[in-house]
Parts: C-alpha cells; sequence; structure tokens
C-alpha cells in the first residue's frame, strides 16, 4: 500500500505512542477492598517506608508445559511419571533473556533492591521505598487495615501503570493494588434471630425460649443454647434467677428430643433444675447452656420450654434445624473406615506437608500429646519452614499437622508456614508456589486448606492471579509434587460474605484453588451406617432401621444435622479435565474425593477438642497419598504426583478402589452466617450411585488402591 507523506507521518507518530504506551492494571472494586479498611487521618507515606512486589512475567512455551504436564501424569503415558528438575521446567518456562533484562534494568534503574529472579526465570522479586513505587506505578500507596484490626498493609486503591516496553513482558504484579482476603477461621456463630427486649408489643404473644444453637459435639452431649423468655415475652436479664426481672421467675427447664424418623421414633424429656444450667448476661440479655443425652446416627429435633414458678410453663421454643451425634473420630478410626492396616507406619523416604498460611501455628507439645494418647510413635521430627509460634498455637494448624501424621506415622513431615517479611506483607498462593519452585526437594504431598470463591479472584488478587496459579500448579506436578485443597465448608453455593464466599444463591460458585484441574480436591463425609436412600424413606414407603448396619458415609450437610456442609460442584471458569469425560458431560466438576471431617479430636493448649470442616479432610487425604507413595517406593516406583488422572483410571478399571456415597446433598451452607447469606439454597448436588459432584468418586479403599497404583507405570 502507497502512503502520501501526511499519512506516513501519522504511522510514525502511532508508532512512537505505542512506544510510550502505558499499561494499566486492574483496581479493586471501588470502596470494596476485601474487606480491609484505610486507616484513618494518615500521614504521607513515611521515607522508610517500603513495598515488596513479586513480578510474574510472562511465561515461554506454555503448549508445551501443557502437553508434558498430562504425559507426566497419565498412567497409560510411555512417560507416566517420569519427573523433570528445576533445570529442566526452567528450560521450558522462563522467559526470553531480554524481557528479564529488561524489567531487572528499569526497576534498579528506579531504586529497587533485593532484585531476586527465581530460579525459574519466570518471576522476580524486588524491594523498593513507598514514596518511589508511588510514582513510578503511578498508584496511590495508603495504609490498609485488615477485618480483625490485626494487621496493616500498604495497597494502592487505584490501578498500577506500566510503560509499554516493560508491561509486554509482565502477567502480573502483586504487592500493589491487591487486597488479598483474609480467611475466617474463627468458629461459626449462630445468627441472631431474637428479638429486642425492649419490643415487648411484638414478644407479649410468645415467651417460648429462643433456642439460637444447638449441636453435638464429639460424643452423645448434645450443647443447647437459648435466650430465656418470661411470662410476658420480655427477654430477661437477670442470669442468677431468670426472669427475676419480670416475675413469675424461671425455676426450671425442659428439653425434648425426638428423632426426625418415623422409624426409630425416640423421643426423651430433660428437666433442667438450677444446678444443671448455666446462664450469662450477653447483648443485654441472659443466654443460657444445657447439655443433654442425643443418640449416635439418629437425626432429632430439639425443643425447649420454659418453667416458672407455680408451674406455670412457656410455649416451646423449637430450634430450627435437627442435630446428629457421631462418634468421636481418630487416626484409628480412619485406618479401620478405609482399609488400612492396622499400627500402618511409613518405612520408606517419602515426604509430605502441611501448608500454612496467616500466622496459623502449631503446638510441638500438643502433637507429642496426641501421638502419646493416640498410641502413636513420637520419634518423628517435624521440619518447620518459616515462623512458628508454640506458644501461639493455632486449631487449623495443630489439626492439619496431628492428622497428616496420624494416618500416616513415620513419614517425614514439613510444616511450612508462609513468611511475610513485615506487618506490611500479607500471604498467598502464588507466594508458596515461587517458594516451592525455588526447593531442590520439596515435600512430595502438600495439604491446604485455603480457598475463596473463584469469582473473585482476579477481582481482588489480580487479573491473570487464578490463570498463572494453574501454571504454577503444572509446574510443581511435573516434578512429582502432589497438592491436595480442601472444598470449603459452606456448601454448592459456598455462602457466606464476600470476598472469601459468595452471599446469595444467584449462581452456585466453586472453591478456588479447589476447582483446579491440577490439584486434587476433597470434599466432607459423615461416617454413619444410616446410608443409603432406603434409611430416609418414610416407613409406610418402606424404610428401614439402618441402626445397625455396617458403618458407610453420607454428605455432611446441614439437612442432615450437621452445622455446616462441604462444598463441591462444578466450576465455572474451568474447562472439564480429560480425566473426567467419561462422568461428566461439561465445565470441570469439583470434587475428586471425600473424606470425614466431623467430630475429630485435636489437641490443643493441652487438651482435646472436637473440630469439623473440609480443612481435616484435606490433611486425612494428604496423609493416604503418603502411604500410597511408601508403597510405590518400596516397590521401585517413583510416587504418584499429580493423582486425578490415577483415581479417576482407578475407579473406571476397579469400581473397588472406593468407596460410594450415595446419600446426602450440599444446598446448605452453615447456620448463622451473616446476613444477607442465606443458610440454604434450592439448588445443590446430590450424592448418588458412580460418580457426583458432592463427593466425587467416593472414599478410598486403601487396600484395593493400593495394589492398583503398584501396576504403573507400565512395563513398555
Amino acid at each position: 500500500m502507497m502512503f502520501t507523506s501526511s499519512q506516513s507521518t501519522c504511522g510514525l507518530l502511532l508508532a512512537l505512542l505505542c512506544c510510550l504506551m502505558v499499561a494499566s492494571s486492574y483496581a479493586a472494586p471501588a470502596g470494596d477492598y476485601a474487606g480491609w479498611q484505610p486507616v484513618a487521618n494518615q500521614r504521607a507515606l513515611s521515607s522508610d517506608a517500603q513495598v515488596r512486589m513479586v513480578v510474574y512475567l510472562k511465561q515461554s512455551n506454555l503448549d508445551r508445559l501443557d502437553e508434558l504436564f498430562w504425559a507426566v501424569s497419565d498412567p497409560d503415558s510411555p512417560i507416566y511419571a517420569q519427573y523433570l528438575s528445576i533445570d529442566e521446567i526452567t528450560e521450558i518456562v522462563a522467559a526470553p533473556a531480554e524481557a528479564v533484562k529488561t524489567v531487572v534494568e528499569w526497576l534498579a534503574e528506579h531504586g529497587a533492591t533485593d532484585i531476586h529472579v527465581v530460579k525459574n526465570r519466570d518471576a522476580l522479586i524486588a524491594r523498593m521505598s513507598a514514596t518511589t513505587a508511588d510514582a513510578l506505578f503511578s498508584v496511590n500507596l495508603r495504609r490498609f487495615r485488615s477485618p480483625d484490626g490485626r494487621r496493616e498493609i500498604l495497597r494502592s486503591s487505584k490501578a498500577y501503570a506500566l510503560p509499554g516496553h516493560v508491561a509486554r513482558h509482565v502477567d502480573l504484579i502483586s504487592g500493589l493494588t491487591d487486597f488479598p482476603p483474609i480467611q475466617d477461621r474463627k468458629p461459626l456463630k449462630v445468627k441472631d434471630n431474637v428479638i429486642s427486649h425492649n419490643a415487648p408489643s411484638t414478644v407479649a404473644a410468645n415467651n417460648a425460649p429462643v433456642v439460637t444453637s444447638a449441636g453435638a459435639r464429639g460424643g452423645t452431649d448434645i450443647r443447647i443454647r437459648f435466650n430465656p423468655r418470661c411470662s410476658n415475652g420480655f427477654f430477661t436479664r437477670t442470669p442468677t434467677t431468670p426472669c427475676a426481672d419480670y416475675p413469675p421467675a424461671i425455676v426450671r427447664f425442659e428439653a425434648a428430643l425426638s428423632s426426625v424418623s418415623d422409624i426409630t421414633k425416640r423421643s426423651e424429656l430433660f428437666p433442667i433444675w438450677g444446678s444443671d444450667f448455666k446462664c450469662s448476661l450477653a447483648d443485654d440479655r441472659t443466654e443460657c447452656e444445657i447439655d443433654v443425652k442425643g443418640w449416635y446416627y439418629d437425626q432429632v429435633n430439639v425443643s425447649l420450654t420454659s418453667y416458672y414458678s407455680a408451674n406455670v410453663k412457656s410455649s416451646a421454643g423449637n430450634y430450627e434445624y435437627s442435630v446428629l451425634a457421631t462418634p468421636p473420630i481418630v487416626p484409628q478410626s480412619i485406618w479401620a473406615q478405609y482399609n488400612i492396616p492396622s499400627n500402618t507406619r511409613v518405612t520408606t523416604n517419602v515426604t509430605q506437608c502441611v501448608v500454612e498460611f496467616e500466622q496459623q501455628y502449631y503446638s510441638p507439645s500438643d502433637l507429642t500429646l496426641f501421638f502419646e494418647q493416640m498410641g502413636l510413635p513420637t520419634d518423628t521430627p517435624v521440619t518447620v519452614i518459616g515462623p512458628n509460634y508454640p506458644n501461639q498455637p493455632g486449631g487449623e494448624a495443630n489439626l492439619d499437622i496431628q492428622y497428616i501424621m496420624g494416618v500416616a506415622p513415620g513419614a517425614a513431615t514439613t510444616f511450612w508456614s508462609i513468611f511475610a517479611n513485615s506487618s506490611l506483607e500479607i500471604d498467598d498462593i502464588l507466594k508458596w508456589a515461587l517458594q516451592m519452585s525455588e526447593t531442590e526437594n520439596p515435600p512430595q504431598v502438600n495439604s491446604l486448606s485455603y480457598g475463596m470463591a473463584e469469582i473473585n479472584v482476579d477481582t481482588y488478587l489480580g487479573k491473570g492471579y487464578l490463570a498463572r496459579s494453574d501454571f504454577e500448579f503444572k509446574k510443581l506436578a511435573l516434578r512429582g509434587i502432589t497438592l491436595i485443597f480442601a472444598s470449603g465448608d459452606t456448601g454448592a453455593g459456598l455462602l457466606g460474605p464476600a470476598p472469601m464466599t459468595v452471599p446469595n444463591c444467584d449462581t452456585l460458585h466453586a472453591d478456588w484453588p479447589c476447582q483446579s484441574a491440577y490439584v486434587t480436591g476433597v470434599s466432607s463425609t459423615i461416617i454413619t451406617p444410616v446410608s443409603e436412600p432406603i434409611c430416609y424413606l418414610p416407613k409406610n414407603k418402606g424404610g428401614i432401621d439402618c441402626s445397625r448396619n455396617p458403618l458407610g458415609e453420607i454428605v455432611v450437610s446441614v439437612d442432615e444435622g450437621l452445622f455446616w456442609t462441604t462444598g463441591g460442584g462444578f466450576s465455572n471458569i474451568t474447562q472439564r479435565a480429560p480425566y473426567q469425560a467419561d462422568m461428566v458431560e461439561s465445565y470441570l466438576a469439583r470434587k475428586d474425593v471425600a473424606f470425614p471431617p466431623s467430630d475429630l479430636m485435636v489437641a490443643l493448649s493441652g487438651q482435646f477438642i472436637p473440630v469439623d470442616g473440609t480443612s481435616a479432610s484435606a490433611p486425612i487425604f494428604a496423609g493416604v497419598v503418603t502411604l500410597l507413595n511408601d508403597a510405590r517406593v518400596a516397590a521401585g516406583l517413583p510416587p504418584l504426583g499429580f493423582l486425578n488422572p490415577m483415581l479417576y483410571k482407578a475407579r473406571r478399571e476397579r469400581p473397588q478402589t472406593f468407596y460410594d456415597v450415595v446419600w446426602g446433598n450440599n444446598r446448605c451452607g452453615a447456620i448463622g452466617l451473616p446476613a444477607p447469606a442465606p443458610t440454604c439454597c434450592a439448588q445443590g448436588f446430590h450424592a448418588v450411585d458412580g460418580w457426583d459432584a458432592a463427593t466425587g468418586l467416593g472414599t478410598p479403599n486403601f487396600l484395593e488402591l493400593r495394589d492398583f497404583v503398584l501396576n504403573y507405570p507400565k512395563k513398555w
């Protein structure tokens, strides 16, 4: 094409403009900073304030990386389990040398220090003064405080910008505009559905006590918490003698339990006198607590009545959810349920790890207590990477390390705590993945109880963060590393407050990173003999009493009497994985496997407490995978690496490798979620014969699965 002089001039100007082009990043939605709040009355940035940023460079040969990932992970491939070294992965994914040079020089010219290019040469870490970064990236760095008030970070609510010659080499930058969500690991609080005592006109017609929570915790004891009301309908503020402020006073309570099933038909009344209930003043009203005895595996309804002096009684207050009591779980329970030989012990050099975020620490003395009380060997040392403060143990961290080691005793175990250099830094999954990519011999099996709604990942962590994490997972799998993620505790909708969860039922959302096609996702089950659909039919429809049946499993759900619900479902972002092709029509289905997480006995601060959650299922399954690796290494085979193609193949070709879960659903979230999140949605996913979106392939039959995985790789 011929150009006139003026056209040529315009072309040159356009080319020049492209060279000077500024590429902008995303920014968090206006006013929405994942719960972080700007610190009030901030002064100007101090001269010594620093930011630590990670620059993720555009990787090379991603099609080749993907091809190798599937080949190395496929049991039928001639190169199955022929894992790569760090250097071999670097040869594939490293950014071009010119790209690395350009970005490093640009940062150095503008005062960046401690510039470190990672071993795979696809990311770099650097420090810079906050004032310099503010100007260089055209941002407005300010202090933001975390939702719990314990931490502060420097972040910008304005998108960062890069010059064109740098932007073309960069995937994303963390540490400037991302607002990492803080996980809420506190016990779920039952929603406050009571009415204020100073509105008597609305409550006078109802003097029933308001049952705020009821639940079985590690045995048949069912704890009931409630707000008593006086005969006039007012809430009492006299905990020592309830309703002394609005006579007649309450002299006793009566709890009633009744079976949900019309087959077992159990019922019992429990009179509770003053010495058997505890009351205190909370939120300007009296809150009381009582314990009654339920029955194992029998879902019950709970109601409560107050008796005033002169034997006048209130209306009955009914708890709106059912309650299920199950026995406590210990490592030996897990061995027995999943066909793992008793007194099992790892005898090879296989390794495993629990990964902890957000200052979750474990107590070595609690771990020793757990081993001693469970009759397990106490001579296995723990390698700690990152910070650990034993005098500040967290329930999550103690649970993780006690059960991964309890299921696979004797395995070399790492406690990997993601280190933040200062209170102004935050941990994230890519930070851990980078640390793993720098480690020559990282743990082979890794359990992570970490996640958020996939729909919110790029919004708060940076555009491209989810896709980049998938590539990092592939890189780890190519080194023979297994990643196991918990699936979340609030159902198929991932219900709860944003941004970790979703506050409505408009769409069912998957939990990330569990939704990734390149990790193994674990959901949760309840061990019970009442595990077949016929057990739940009414008597007149053919239902039978299953209480004496062999132990099976059902889906963890509010509908089944627990206070929370396992995650599971389909990703709305990720396409179906090849290993699911004959089980799922479209979209990537999550979950892959399931494990019991209810009433696990955990040592914490010198005492044993029952703990629930899919965060318990992940380390249990990780321990089982370590036992499988132990068998493979003893037979001269490499570790399993990325599990899913092998697991799905086993289920197809030898169905007895998994126990099927055929009852329950995950339509609900958890009791007591903050408004506006509902407790349940109308839709969820049901357990059915074979694979399903609530429990995946089911739960493993260890000996059968062990025999199966010892057949691969084939001898060509």
